[in-house]
């Protein structure tokens, strides 16, 4: 039994040891990628300056040069962005087991007193999860129905993973999925990215 825990140990430690590897790869790269852009910006920047400087409009060649290299470091940061979202949707696929257990408890708990605090008493909740999830989450929703005194029904759905809570009669929806959860996140970060490329 002991084995067995410090061997369940040794590879969540070491799923996570290679989660942080690879973001930390990520981030040098992004950081690698966004030096190269500001880089290539100054110098178009300097160019278009000193071209300008020579002829008519300077200010309008300025603009433009500033509005392009604005363009190329964003360019830069989206692919950077892609990419990185690319990595974590393959991560978040291949979590080990236990791992994807313990987020199911978490979430399917959160899930319910977020639907519960929206709607008060319940008699009825349907719980939505990943195909692959489906055997780790009989045995959570068994759990979490008994303790609560609420039906539960489990049902597969097409996500990453996480789970998606409703309420069949109000069709009241708490999405904690994994893929909600990464959207809100993206939708998030190229908000940012589009700050900076407008002003």
């Amino acid at each position: 039994m002991g084995e067995a825990r410090a061997l369940r140990e040794a590879v969540i430690r070491k799923a996570l040891e290679e989660a942080e590897a690879i973001v930390r790869r990520a981030e040098e790269e992004g950081r690698k990628l966004v030096r190269e852009a500001e880089e290539r910006k100054r110098s178009m920047v300097e160019e278009e300056r000193r071209r300008a400087l020579a002829g008519l409009g300077y200010e309008a060649r300025l603009a433009e040069a500033k509005l392009r290299a604005r363009l190329i470091v964003s360019k830069a940061k989206s692919e950077l962005l892609n990419s990185v979202i690319s990595r974590a949707v393959d991560i978040l696929k291949s979590l080990p087991l236990d791992l994807r257990s313990e987020s199911l408890r978490k979430l399917v708990r959160e899930s319910l007193d977020n639907a519960l605090a929206s709607l008060g008493t319940v008699r009825r909740l349907v719980i939505y999860v990943a195909e692959q999830d489906i055997e780790l989450a009989r045995d959570v929703v068994a759990h979490v129905s008994r303790e609560r005194g609420i039906e539960l029904e489990l049902r597969s759905a097409r996500i990453l993973g996480g789970v998606i809570v409703e309420e069949p009669e109000s069709g009241v929806t708490i999405d904690n999925s994994f893929d909600s959860r990464l959207s809100r996140l993206v939708s998030r970060l190229k908000r940012d990215v589009l700050e900076e490329v407008l002003p």
